[in-house]
């Protein structure tokens, strides 16, 4: 009798906790999985429509039981986007944030086609030309030696480097593409002289900037550049005028431990 009242209390628990979990599943089954697209391109549009039917497979799954990693695979199916926000609003719905990646670089593959990076060095695909993804073309990249690794990544000399130059630029022109047509890397005395290596960045006026001894504060030496040719910050009573831009050269270095960015009005 005992052990008949045992039996029937675990039955009677079990059903209750399938009861439970049945009611928790019907509360909490995605209805809808908001998705907010911010693109920039014809290309990330179409993307975008193709990336919500795919996230609009989970509307029917359990929010408790949802794993939103499952979510954000979906999103790096396509490298031209990146999540900014995920979450569940329970008990029904799902928010993701998703922004495209704005393509800005490229440099020569060993084949011929170009590897597309977006703003901080990410990259996105490989294309036939330097042609970007919106209009125009991408900054390109020469001398470097980048190559494409088999994790996705860029493989070459100074990269870290030259990305926070670009950063530095970012936070001072905002559309580093606006003004930059490339960027140049000459090795000098040989690849071990580090201090006679530099980068060359072409402007879209005319001008170069020269930044020597990129192994160091590259990043402070591309801020002080780019302040000085864009007359803010320390340089806004100094900066280039407009016809300075047309012509010559900014180099930087860094004397009695100050970063220093030059101009002259003729380039070596």
């Amino acid at each position: 009798m005992k052990k008949r009242v045992i039996i029937t209390t675990i039955v009677s628990f079990v059903l209750l906790l399938a009861v439970v979990l049945a009611a928790l599943n019907a509360i909490f089954t995605v209805t809808s999985v908001r998705a907010d697209f911010c693109t920039y391109s014809a290309e990330g549009r179409k993307e975008a429509l193709e990336l919500q039917q795919k996230l609009n497979s989970y509307v029917g799954k359990s929010n408790a039981f949802l794993d939103l990693k499952d979510l954000e695979k979906k999103v790096a199916e396509y490298p031209s986007f990146r999540v900014e926000h995920i979450a569940k609003r329970l008990p029904d719905q799902v928010e993701v944030t998703v922004r495209e990646r704005k393509e800005s670089f490229a440099y020569e593959l060993a084949d011929g086609r170009y590897a597309a990076l977006d703003e901080d060095g990410v990259f996105l695909r490989v294309n036939p030309s330097p042609a970007n993804r919106v209009s125009g073309e991408n900054i390109l990249l020469n001398g470097f030696g980048y190559t494409l690794n088999a994790q996705g990544g860029t493989d070459g000399r100074y990269f870290e480097e030259l990305f926070s130059v670009f950063a530095e630029m970012r936070g001072v022109l905002g559309e580093v593409r606006a003004n930059v047509v490339s960027a140049t890397f000459y090795m000098g005395g040989g690849p071990n002289a580090t201090e006679t290596h530099y980068f060359r960045f072409a402007m879209r006026e005319g001008v170069v900037i020269d930044l020597y001894n990129p192994k160091e504060l590259a990043a402070e030496k591309g801020r002080a550049a780019i302040e000085l040719y864009a007359g803010v910050g320390e340089y806004e009573t100094k900066g280039l005028k407009d016809d300075e831009k047309t012509v010559g050269v900014i180099t930087v270095n860094v004397v009695n431990g100050k970063v220093v960015p030059n101009y002259q009005p003729t380039v070596d």
